[in-house]
C-alpha cells in the first residue's frame, strides 16, 4: 500500500486515548482537594482543557501557584491515580493503527505521559508496542517541544522529513513539528474547544476532527 506518510508520531493523552475526561480531569479535581481545598468546585473540564493547551506544569503554577515541593508530590500522585483507571482507546484508533502497521507504517509516541502508560495502553488494546516512544520518563530537553523526538525517529528509521506526521492535540506537539518543519495535524476527536480551533488554524496543516478522517490522509488517499 502506498502510504502518504511513512510515520506517525502520536501524542498519547487525548489523541491516542481518552485521557483529559477519563482520568486526568478526574485527578486533578482530587489533587486540588488535598492542594488547594474549594478550588475543585470552580474548574470545569473546559476551563482545565484551555489551561492545559499550553502545557499542564506551567498552568499549574500560573493559576494555583504549585510550588515545586506540590509539584513534586502531584505528579507520583497522578502517576499512582490513572495507572489504576486507564483512559480507554479513541473509538476506531487500534484498528487503524493496526492498519497501518501492517501496511508498514512505523508508529512513534512523543508525549508527556510516563512509558509504563503508554505500553500498557497499546498492550491491552493493540496487542503491539509502538515502534519508539518518546516520554516523560526521557530527560527534559529531549521531549517536546523539542524537535529531539522527530530527529530520533527519522535517525532510527532512516526517515526524511516528507516521512513523517506528528498527530496532537495540543500545542507543545505543534510547536516540535513547527521548529522541525515537519507536517501537523491538529486532533479534534477527543476536545474541540473554538480558541485551539484558531490557534490550529494558523498552525497546522490539517484540522482532523476522527480516527477515520486521519486515516484517510495517512494511508494515501486525498482529503
Amino acid at each position: 500500500m502506498n502510504l502518504r506518510y511513512k510515520c506517525l508520531i502520536l501524542d498519547h493523552d487525548d489523541t491516542v486515548t481518552n485521557s483529559a475526561a477519563e482520568t486526568n480531569y478526574p485527578n486533578m479535581l482530587e489533587s486540588l482537594a488535598i492542594l488547594r481545598p474549594g478550588e475543585e468546585k470552580h474548574l470545569t473540564l473546559e476551563d482545565f482543557l484551555m489551561g492545559t493547551f499550553q502545557g499542564y506544569q506551567n498552568w499549574v503554577v500560573q493559576r494555583y501557584g504549585y510550588t515545586q515541593e506540590e509539584m513534586d508530590w502531584q505528579y507520583p500522585f497522578w502517576k499512582e491515580c490513572v495507572m489504576k483507571n486507564r483512559p480507554s482507546f479513541v473509538k476506531g484508533m487500534a484498528d487503524f493503527l493496526t492498519r497501518y502497521r501492517e501496511a508498514g507504517g512505523i508508529i512513534c509516541v512523543a508525549t508527556h505521559s510516563y512509558r509504563v502508560m503508554i505500553e500498557t495502553d497499546f498492550n491491552n488494546n493493540c496487542g503491539f508496542l509502538p515502534h519508539y516512544i518518546n516520554c516523560w520518563d526521557d530527560p527534559e530537553e529531549q521531549r517536546k517541544p523539542y524537535v529531539y523526538p522527530i530527529e530520533e525517529a527519522m535517525r532510527r528509521f532512516g526517515l526524511e522529513k516528507k516521512d513523517l506526521l506528528v498527530v496532537d492535540d495540543m500545542l507543545p506537539g505543534c510547536q516540535m513539528a513547527n521548529a522541525a518543519k515537519v507536517d501537523f495535524a491538529a486532533a479534534f476527536w477527543c476536545h474541540d474547544l473554538p480558541p485551539l480551533r484558531e490557534y490550529m488554524r494558523d498552525h497546522a496543516q490539517y484540522q482532523l476532527d476522527s480516527v477515520a478522517h486521519l486515516e484517510e490522509l495517512v494511508m494515501g488517499n486525498s482529503l
